[in-house]
């Protein structure tokens, strides 16, 4: 019948919760024929979990039409929204009205926007409750009632919709921080976490530490709560009842009793009325069962009479979050109480997981006469080696061939992409002293020199090179950056020609070098002048020989190539060419 009817109406009826959805389009052609209260469409399309969504619903509400339950002629006069609940989290329904009240007289058409992004997947009754104001038969009626509407909304592909964790994979071990995505506020939201390490949390971004190879599967259930008003007290009352036509006061008593009744408003206007006591100055409401879905919410209390206006005996805001009993006192001698508690609404659990990989152990082994380094590992691997710091090209196998001197050491990686470093070896130069007439060098870049003759040390001795001034067993220990310590001999034997050649040559070491080396003038030679060339002739650079037979120079940014060195005394003039590689 007329209440059947109504059901359609409600379907109609998509309100909104909150206002922040953009506005509905109107489809103009959604009608029926013959006239009858039409929804276009008829249910929305599915939604998926983690995906934005939006779908526009246009009602058609015609001013009058026929009953087809009971054939009677129906003027529809108005329809108002009284609350929608059961909207997935993390969406909103919106009507063109924002106080959800429809005048079918005036506008025969209205829509609503169902929106936003739902974290949970699963099929969702979206419960809504109205008020429809028809007349038939000369009867006007008010119908309170509440119907649903069914929202699939599809699971999300590409992860769970409940935590996000970073990172999802370590190579040994791993720290990872979890976060829950799911949050009902202003509904209370818990969460149970099994962090798959033999660890709980009840956070809603906790970490752990993850110390073992292998999948580790971790679990979050979200509970989305929600305060569900249960029973109301109420121990007594104002006297602001006495005095109506229902109640009078004869000669100043009150005869009768209120008849006890409460209106429960939401923070959207909407309200819920109770069923009424009879004659009592107190009366208790158990089993409510009321979501206090859209706070904040008051609670009014009246005295219903049939004739002259109801009595206001009070209004009690209750807190929002409140949880337990609530007790309350008015003022005006209305007190009681509330029993709220928590009742959970909606459960997701989901579940993703941590990979440990295993690292792998890179040992390895140097064979000094072969020069060669190597992996001892039997398992596969791929191997990167390095030479003081550089990496050694075209070598990608268990073997490398030491052929220059240096830190030595490998990183390995398996088919997890774990790496791991070798213990790192150290390949030592090699030492020799060369003679050029008197004068003794070590060729090299060195740390430091020690000289010595005849096993005695030569003070002040500590450079690369060192003129003899007699004949006999010269030793040289020179030590490394990397931390070799060599030493080697060479014995000198001087002769008449000898000193007569050591006073014509100038001496240039490291030959070849990297722009930076010594020159070593003959011992005769004073207050020289030194030029460096490069090929093209420019002068790359020009000094003056120092106090010392030996002079450092330095070629910056030298280009790799062979340069010229003319040192010039008087009318004697001495060449030498060098190599910067």
């Amino acid at each position: 019948m007329i209440r059947t009817l109504l059901l359609t109406i409600a379907l109609l009826a998509l309100g909104s919760v909150h206002a922040q959805c953009i506005s509905c389009a109107i489809d103009a052609t959604c009608f029926a024929t013959p006239a009858y209260p039409t929804l276009c469409p008829l249910q929305p399309p599915d939604a998926t979990a983690g995906e934005a969504y939006a779908s526009d619903i246009t009602f058609w509400l015609p001013a009058n039409f026929t009953d087809p339950g009971t054939g009677m002629n129906v003027n529809f006069l108005q329809m108002t929204i009284t609350s929608v609940t059961g909207v997935p989290f993390g969406m909103e329904l919106t009507s063109n009205e924002p106080l959800g009240i429809y005048y079918p007289q005036v506008n025969q058409y209205g829509c609503a926007r169902l929106c936003g992004t739902p974290i949970g997947s699963g099929t969702y009754t979206i419960a809504i409750n109205i008020i429809a104001q028809v007349e038939a038969s000369g009867f006007t009626l008010n119908v309170s009632q509440t119907f649903g509407v069914t929202l699939v909304v599809q699971a999300g592909s590409g992860g769970n919709a409940s935590f996000t964790f970073t990172p999802s994979s370590g190579c040994g071990s791993a720290d990872v921080q979890f976060t829950a995505l799911l949050d009902g506020a202003p509904a209370p939201t818990s969460y149970a976490w099994d962090l798959g390490n033999g660890n709980t949390s009840n956070s809603a971004t906790p970490s752990a530490s993850f110390d073992t190879p292998g999948d580790h599967v971790v679990a979050l259930t979200t509970t989305i709560g929600g305060f569900v008003l249960n029973d109301v007290v109420l121990g007594g009352v104002s006297d602001n009842w006495c005095g109506d036509v229902e109640e009078p006061s004869l000669f100043g008593a009150c005869t009768g009793d209120p008849d006890l009744y409460y209106v429960l408003t939401d923070g959207n206007g909407n309200s819920t009325t109770s069923g009424t006591g009879d004659n009592s100055t107190s009366m208790t409401w158990n089993d409510v069962g009321h979501l206090l879905a859209n706070p904040p919410y008051s609670i009014a209390f009246f005295d219903e009479d049939p004739v002259s206006q109801d009595d206001d005996l009070g209004t009690f805001n209750i807190p929002t979050g409140s949880n337990g009993v609530v007790p309350f006192a008015l003022g005006n001698g209305t007190f009681g109480s509330l029993t709220i508690s928590v009742v959970p609404q909606l459960v997701f659990t989901d579940t993703d997981t941590v990979r440990v990989f295993p690292v792998p152990q890179l040992s390895t082994s140097y064979d000094t006469a072969a020069a060669l380094l190597c992996a001892t590992d039997t398992i596969p691997l791929t191997y990167v080696w390095y030479n003081n710091g550089d990496t050694v090209p075209n070598v990608n196998g268990p073997c490398v061939p030491t052929d220059s001197t240096g830190l030595w050491w490998g990183v390995a990686t398996n088919a997890f992409g774990c790496t791991a470093n070798s213990d790192t070896i150290v390949v030592c130069p090699s030492v020799t002293i060369e003679a050029s007439g008197q004068v003794l060098l070590v060729q090299g870049d060195f740390e430091s020199y020690a000289w010595s003759l005849n096993g005695v040390p030569l003070p002040g001795s500590d450079a690369p090179f060192v003129v003899a001034a007699t004949g006999g067993q010269y030793s040289v220990t020179v030590t490394t950056a990397t931390g070799c310590t060599l030493t080697t001999d060479y014995m000198l034997v001087i002769t008449a020609l000898n000193e007569e050649v050591d006073a014509e040559m100038i001496i240039a070491f490291p030959n070849p070098n990297t722009g930076r080396f010594n020159l070593v003038l003959p011992s005769d030679m004073h207050q020289a002048s030194i030029n460096v060339f490069d090929a093209s002739g420019k002068v790359c650079w020009s000094g003056q020989q120092r106090n010392t037979p030996s002079q450092a120079i330095q070629l910056p940014d030298a280009a790799a190539g062979r340069y010229l060195v003319v040192v010039r005394a008087g009318e004697r003039v001495r060449t030498l060419s060098v190599v910067v590689q």
